[in-house]
């Protein structure tokens, strides 16, 4: 017997019959069953609570055109912080009058950009401190006394009591001044405004209209 006759006949015992025996197999019983109106009542109570919940919640919040303007009106009304600030630098400077600077500027600031003549005496001055809009510097000379404090817009002298400030009166302040009409008035303005607040009273002699004369009889009634 060759080797394709075993073959052959191994397939042939092997071949099913369908007579062979099903393996009985037994399965656990269910712990327990859902009927199908079981199952629907289920299914209806949560579609139930989900309708609830879409209907009762809080509508969100809309903002409608009234509440936009507010917003954009409180938006606008904050104030802008300023591009810049005006500080005036007087004295011992080769540069007096107006300085233009940028916000948190310092002293030492105005002081670059006034220019600061040798003999003027820095050290009294407090370089690191902060300058506000409108502020005023005087730089005194070494050995010169410090200025008093400066007056306020409208009153007259500037820690001089009886004076009248040639860089905070005004032209009808100016006119009190023996000699000193409307028209020297108005040109003390011009003068001061042309080219920044009087650093001396002896600046009074480059005003025009004020000769040697009117200088002498004003010399000791002004003040810087």
């Amino acid at each position: 017997m060759n080797a394709t006759t075993t073959v052959d006949r191994l397939r042939e015992l092997t071949r099913p019959t369908g007579e062979e025996d099903v393996m009985d197999v037994r399965y656990p019983p269910p712990r327990f069953t859902v009927s199908p109106k079981q199952a629907a009542a289920v299914a209806g109570a949560v579609l139930a609570a989900v309708g609830a919940w879409a209907v009762l919640r809080p509508a969100p919040q809309e903002l409608g055109p009234a509440t936009w303007d507010t917003v954009a009106a409180t938006a606008s009304s904050a104030p802008a912080a300023p591009s810049s600030i005006v500080v005036s630098v007087v004295g011992e400077v080769d540069r007096p009058g107006l300085a233009t600077l940028e916000p948190g500027a310092r002293v030492a600031d105005a002081l670059a950009a006034a220019g600061p003549r040798p003999g003027a005496d820095l050290v009294a001055l407090n370089q690191a401190q902060p300058l506000a809009d409108g502020q005023q510097i005087h730089v005194v000379a070494q050995g010169e006394a410090p200025p008093g404090p400066p007056a306020a817009p409208g009153e007259t002298g500037s820690g001089n009591a009886g004076l009248v400030s040639l860089n905070t009166a005004t032209a009808q302040e100016l006119t009190a001044l023996p000699g000193v009409g409307e028209a020297t008035a108005a040109a003390i303005v011009a003068h001061r405004e042309k080219n920044g607040p009087f650093t001396s009273v002896d600046k009074l002699n480059d005003v025009k209209g004020i000769g040697p004369a009117k200088f002498e009889a004003l010399k000791d009634l002004v003040t810087v």
